[in-house]
């Protein structure tokens, strides 16, 4: 049997070289695909070649058709799979028809898609499927003098329907509070009741019937701090999540990789209640994989027609941390700033304009993100939180991946094309 040419997305993130490392194996050629020059991928040994296409964001029409003509460059070789790693999978979904023959997307159907995405559509479908969930309002924002005519009163959760990573995601304590996040914000928000406890990523495959190979974990540190991506999680019992799971699947007729939020007390008594569902892979998908469930493989596997292997199980008390931002996590309040961005683009801008050469920039902007006066009022409420972290392994290392951890570099790809900091690392509603 022909092995397949392999297409992966978002070629930046450790995601995709999870992904990569998962799938190398059976992959005829694995190509890694983004919109910036230096990513982790392409600093991995894994991939056969690195392409440059548009931003899927801001050009999507040319991001569809960058990828299908890269998909037809390889035809003659035999299958193409074209796996979306992170939110660009809705829209490589959506227009999987126009892919030629031969080429397969392995993402669920748009008819799955569109119940849970945006966030507003799941806010309405959970109430009609009689998932637990908490009471949600849809706000069109920007709007004043509104909030006498929702559901939910402070405290609250407000987030924007679309977003990654916890950007925009705010704990809203006043009524002057909320009517200022709706003056300020632009586009569908959520307004969500709190729900007590701890927030649980759950995973599974899907049939389009029910889930399987089910798996849970919790983010015990995260960067930004309180809503940003886990930079330390440990993986739990999945069990109290299985049954929310199996009917979201059969629900919406969901195939592939299924991923959801819940917050849950941890009291047997109480019932988890669902956040959110993400149609795409999840920003701790190694954690995943290393915790004991090869995802990506099984995804390509079912993408493709082929016998699924045994899913394996998941490792209970498994505990990863993800260096950057984890080490970034233990500084506490120095980073938790919004100026502290600003600062580091304002250092970058500043630099750009002067006569030094690119690595003389590079290592100036560095002593400037690290200055000790900046850091060394939390250096021991770091020391004190670092010992969480004790016997966690890391999501990358260098040893797995060539010199792949140098795709932090991507942060310094985008400051020299853009003046700003990349989207993924800060926490921004847009």
């Amino acid at each position: 049997m022909t092995k397949p040419t392999i297409i992966l997305t978002y070629a930046r993130s450790l995601m995709a070289l999870t992904v990569g490392q998962s799938l190398r194996p059976i992959a005829g050629k694995l190509i890694g695909v983004d919109s910036v020059e230096w990513t982790v991928l392409g600093f991995s040994k894994l991939c056969d070649d690195i392409r440059r296409v548009p931003d899927s964001n801001t050009e999507p029409e040319a991001y569809v058709e960058a990828l299908i003509a890269l998909s037809r460059e390889f035809l003659d070789e035999g299958p193409v799979l074209l796996m979306p790693v992170f939110e660009d999978a809705p829209l490589l979904s959506l227009h999987r028809d126009r892919f030629p023959e031969g080429v397969t997307i392995a993402a669920t159907s748009m008819a799955s898609i569109d119940q849970v995405h945006p966030k507003d559509r799941l806010a309405r479908s959970v109430e009609k499927w009689g998932v637990p969930a908490p009471a949600t309002d849809v706000v069109e924002a920007p709007c004043t003098g509104a909030t006498g005519a929702f559901r939910n009163t402070p405290p609250l959760i407000i987030k924007p329907a679309e977003g990654v990573g916890g950007r925009g995601v705010l704990l809203v304590q006043t009524e002057a509070g909320l009517e200022h996040e709706l003056a300020t914000r632009s586009g569908t928000q959520l307004l969500q009741a709190m729900v007590e406890g701890e927030d649980y990523c759950v995973t599974a495959m899907a049939d389009g019937k029910t889930a399987f190979a089910i798996s849970a974990y919790r983010n015990l540190e995260q960067y930004p701090p309180h809503n940003g991506a886990g930079a330390l999680r440990e993986t739990v019992e999945a069990t109290p999540f299985k049954a929310a799971m199996e009917r979201l699947a059969e629900a919406s007729g969901w195939t592939g990789t299924l991923q959801a939020d819940f917050r849950w007390s941890g009291d047997a008594a109480d019932t988890p209640m669902l956040i959110e569902i993400n149609a795409r892979l999840w920003a701790g998908i190694t954690h995943s994989v290393h915790s004991g469930v090869d995802y990506p493989l099984l995804l390509a596997r079912q993408a493709l027609g082929e016998p699924m292997p045994e899913p394996g199980q998941p490792q209970i008390g498994y505990r990863s941390k993800l260096p950057f931002l984890w080490l970034a996590g233990l500084t506490g309040s120095s980073l938790d700033e919004a100026d502290y961005f600003a600062q580091i683009e304002d250092s970058w801008n500043t630099l750009a304009r002067s006569d030094l050469t690119v690595q003389h920039r590079i290592a100036r902007l560095w002593r400037d993100m690290t200055d000790f006066e900046t850091l060394k009022e939390d250096i021991s409420a770091a020391l004190e939180r670092g010992k969480r972290a004790e016997g966690a392994e890391a999501d990358i290392s260098v040893e797995e991946a060539g010199t792949a951890a140098l795709g932090s570099l991507f942060i310094l790809s985008h400051l020299l094309r853009h003046g700003t900091l990349p989207a993924e690392v800060k926490n921004d509603p847009d």
